[in-house]
């Protein structure tokens, strides 16, 4: 029994009308000029996607909602309701293709199929075809979409990756094996509640000796965030932007500052959020903060599921040099590596509440309907992800993989999010916003891509640009 985590199902306890939680990637493909192509290579993921659990699987409920949902294999799943083909209207600009990104990101994903969706887009007046891939974050986190491409996308434009055996077909487990399971579940949760108390115990001595410390040991957690337009409660539309930046350059920059190319890649967005903010007048006195997802898969880990918490660090937005900027910045990442560290003992391996669903969907949709997130002072101001793609060239079924934009989610609260992957020898931006928080998303985008030109100016003031950062 495949069940789904309390860290998996929270995404879909969370998930409202205005709240859906879609994750994806654009790749602009260079497709063999052969007839057909959109056909074979349906007929091609027909025949590799049950190498990847939840593609062939639906959720089923527990009764009652004693536990988490399970995985269950899908009787009825038909590729095309999964897979379909998007046409651009004329002239097919990058404008509008970020535009329909944004559209068919917004949408729900019904839950009664497997919760994923692949869109072949063309008309773009380059030639490329724009492959959208899109899943609900209770199937995979950022870690585990990457492991996708591996099953799905080769490394030679000749050779498609080898067809894995058939699955046996599992029998779906009934009302009483699932209420049996949910009891099973808690009796283990208490049986294993004893073994952690150690570790706990010292997790909270190491907590409480942060506390005595004050800023120097909670970091950008000390105090509260500053309100800015984007934290609000959302609407149900989205807006998308997206651009390169050169990986070779970054990394450069971080090894001659001494900082990580995450802290690189901060440093930039801050820049972007300080210059956008200025210029609509909504820059707060105080730092702006911001989350970063962490990984806490094993190395070689590549399951399924979400592995995943977050830090607060500081963007240090109240400082105008970029040289300092990005020295705070990797003072307080440091911190906040320091706190997850000192504190990963307290974060449960899974949890099993009876009715924990019921209460937290509820909570979520009063939360909507009332627009608490207007209210309430933010935990972070945005969300910035980092996340590691393919260092070589991949190909899916032939047509070459020339980009890696990621596709992410706004929430009430936190309206913007800012995520890169990288991908050879780029680092590909997207930026996801609510639509009336971030009207002028590509504003913003432009505002990143000048914050890096800026900081790379001070550090390698005689390297020419490899990538020209405004061109997808």
């Amino acid at each position: 029994m495949h069940k789904l985590t309390i860290t998996d199902a929270s995404f879909l306890y969370m998930e409202s009308p205005s709240n859906p939680m879609n994750i994806g990637s654009v790749q602009l493909l260079d497709v063999p000029s052969r007839i057909g192509f959109f056909n074979d290579l349906k007929q091609y993921l027909a025949q590799r996607i049950h190498a990847i659990p939840f593609m062939r699987k639906r959720l089923k409920s527990t009764p009652f909602t004693l536990d988490q949902p399970v995985w269950v294999d899908d009787p009825n799943f038909d590729i095309d309701n999964h897979v379909m083909r998007v046409q651009l209207s004329a002239p097919g600009t990058w404008q509008q293709l970020e535009a329909l990104v944004a559209r068919l990101h917004e949408t729900v994903l019904p839950r009664a199929r497997p919760l994923w969706a692949f869109y072949y887009i063309e008309g773009l007046a380059t030639g490329q075809v724009a492959w959208f891939s899109k899943y609900h974050h209770a199937c995979i986190d950022g870690m585990a979409g990457q492991a996708i491409i591996d099953v799905l996308f080769s490394r030679d434009p000749a050779t498609d990756p080898p067809l894995a055996p058939l699955p046996e077909a599992e029998p779906e487990p009934g009302a009483f094996d699932l209420m049996f399971d949910a009891a099973r579940s808690l009796i283990d949760q208490s049986l294993k509640f004893p073994t952690r108390l150690d570790d706990q115990r010292k997790a909270f001595g190491r907590l409480f000796n942060r506390f005595l410390k004050g800023q120097a040991g909670l970091g950008a957690l000390y105090g509260e965030a500053p309100r800015t337009p984007f934290n609000c409660a959302i609407s149900p539309y989205r807006t998308w932007s997206a651009a390169s930046l050169p990986l070779p350059e970054m990394k450069a920059v971080a090894k001659a500052r001494g900082t990580t190319l995450n802290d690189v890649v901060m440093a930039s967005c801050a820049a972007g959020m300080r210059r956008y903010l200025l210029r609509n007048a909504a820059l707060p006195l105080a730092p702006l903060r911001c989350g970063v997802p962490v990984s806490l898969r094993a190395p070689g880990d590549t399951s399924m599921r979400n592995q995943v918490t977050m830090l607060v660090a500081s963007l240090a937005t109240d400082v105008a040099d970029p040289l300092e900027r990005l020295q705070a910045i990797k003072a307080s990442m440091n911190v906040g590596k320091g706190f997850v560290a000192d504190t990963g003992a307290l974060q449960p391996d899974d949890l099993h509440v009876p009715g924990l669903s019921t209460m937290m969907s509820t909570a979520s949709l009063w939360a909507e309907r009332f627009r608490v997130a207007d209210y309430m002072a933010p935990m972070v101001n945005v969300v910035i992800s980092n996340v590691r793609g393919p260092a070589k060239p991949m190909y899916l079924h032939g047509a070459k993989m020339c980009s890696h934009f990621p596709v992410s989610i706004p929430a009430h609260s936190v309206a913007l999010n800012l995520t890169v992957q990288t991908y050879v020898d780029r680092v590909d931006l997207g930026v996801t916003a609510c639509l009336e928080a971030v009207p002028d998303v590509a504003d913003l985008r432009d505002d990143i891509l000048d914050g890096w030109l800026e900081l790379k100016a001070l550090v390698l003031p005689k390297v020419e640009p490899s990538i020209d950062a405004r061109a997808a």
